[in-house]
């Protein structure tokens, strides 16, 4: 027996938003069935576009994910969230000059879109544009003076710019708004470790650590630390657990041959030679940082 148009309008409808734990593939195949039908008001219409672009940024078919918020926005020009979304499909493909126009409208829609807002310092910061990065982190703080996570991203930016007083300052409110914060303790290791003070970062990476998810940039940059203390044999297992997590990280397969070498182990010239093979001036990192082979 057929199903009836409205059932099957009923279901591509409820897919479309995402009701019914539809796969991304049904879920794209329910807002195609709507987009097509062409039938609504605009502003319905726009959501058909917006719901399908979603679902392609989470299947991270970028384009065709910008192409559905570019003709949703032409539909309903006032929506920040797509504005939004296609900012984020934009900085995936490494577009940061359109994702900051569309961080713009988003924020110019919503003042308060801390997501938006946080995302544009964040790409400041990548272009050394510290001043708009740090104003964009204070506005995120204003908004959410409760939040671990403001004070994190001012803390990298404040470090970025090397202010490492006023990072310190945001990453220990950080952790004192949230004791679990992995990332507030990794990155004030990652301070203390720049200033020599390497014991206090080995206790803020071992922190980050037991907190978790594992990290292999937590156990890499702990083992970095040991081994520019000479304790050889806590360095190679902190390496051999980074690599655990990311087998080809070359400047954990350098670090590790390095402090094999240094054990007298000939196999860390293997190590070595594969970490040259993915990153050839691997050893600048380390010639900079005061670790030599």
């Amino acid at each position: 027996m057929p199903v009836p148009a409205r059932a099957e309008s009923d279901q591509s409808l409820a897919w479309c938003k995402g009701q019914g734990n539809p796969t991304l593939d049904q879920q794209i195949g329910a807002c195609t069935a709507l987009v097509e039908a062409k039938s609504g008001e605009a502003r319905a219409r726009a959501f058909n576009y917006f719901r399908r672009a979603g679902a392609y940024l989470r299947h991270q078919d970028f384009d065709k994910a910008i192409s559905d918020f570019g003709e949703g926005l032409a539909l309903d020009a006032a929506n920040a969230a797509a504005y939004y979304g296609r900012a984020i499909a934009y900085e995936a493909r490494k577009d940061t000059d359109r994702a900051i126009e569309d961080y713009d409208s988003a924020i110019k829609l919503d003042p308060r879109n801390v997501k938006a807002l946080s995302n544009r310092a964040a790409i400041y910061a990548d272009q050394r544009a510290y001043e708009r990065a740090l104003e964009d982190n204070n506005r995120v703080i204003e908004l959410e003076p409760d939040q671990a996570a403001g004070y994190v991203a001012r803390g990298l930016t404040y470090a970025r710019r090397g202010d490492f007083e006023y990072a310190l300052r945001d990453f220990d409110k950080a952790i004192a708004l949230d004791a679990k914060s992995a990332i507030a303790y990794f990155n004030r290791g990652r301070v203390y470790f720049s200033q020599g003070e390497v014991d206090r970062a080995i206790q803020d990476y071992g922190d980050a650590i037991d907190i978790g998810p594992k990290n292999a940039s937590a156990f890499e940059s702990r083992g970095f630390a040991y081994l520019s203390q000479g304790q050889i044999d806590k360095a190679i297992a902190d390496y051999d657990a980074a690599l655990q997590l990311d087998a080809k990280r070359a400047t954990a397969l350098y670090g590790r041959g390095t402090a094999k070498l240094k054990k007298g182990d000939a196999s860390g010239a293997d190590d070595i030679a594969a970490a040259k093979a993915i990153k050839p001036d691997i050893a600048g990192v380390f010639e900079q940082s005061g670790v030599q082979r």
